[in-house]
């Protein structure tokens, strides 16, 4: 019996921030809306489904408007403290997700504005290609 793969091709047309904060949750997209002037919104938790059937949770927010839409991660799971959005990168404490243009913002001033928000010690671009977990952000 001849066997026939299906091959699905993903484009990946979004882009990932890691954040450093001490700040909660929910400190940290206050100040995000604040700077940029937009309104993060908590959502249900985010479930990302794992190999072996079971669903880790993640707590978010985000920000949709006709040209972008934004989201923020914790990037630890509540239910679990092993258990990570991209496990890669578990020193970030935070994972920002932007698809699409942020009112027409090039990449460094968007990176500019996001470094000068109070509670963000850090923040890096993190690399698609190199990221194994990337599913974990498509819906």
């Amino acid at each position: 019996m001849k066997k026939t793969k299906l091959q699905v091709d993903v484009t990946y047309d979004f882009d990932l921030f890691g954040i450093t904060s001490s700040a909660k949750f929910h400190k940290l997209c206050w100040a995000i809306n604040q700077h940029l002037g937009i309104r993060l919104v908590k959502k249900e938790d985010y479930e990302v489904l794992i190999k072996n059937g079971t669903s880790i949770f993640f707590i978010n927010s985000s920000f949709k408007d006709s040209s972008c839409q934004i989201d923020l991660f914790k990037n630890k799971s509540p239910d679990s403290d092993l258990q990570f959005i991209t496990p890669e990168y578990q020193h970030y404490d935070f994972v920002l997700k932007i698809n699409g243009l942020f009112q027409t913002f090039a990449e460094e001033e968007l990176l500019k504005q996001l470094r000068e928000v109070k509670y963000i010690e850090y923040i890096a671009k993190l690399s698609l290609d190199k990221l194994k977990s990337k599913d974990n952000f498509l819906y």
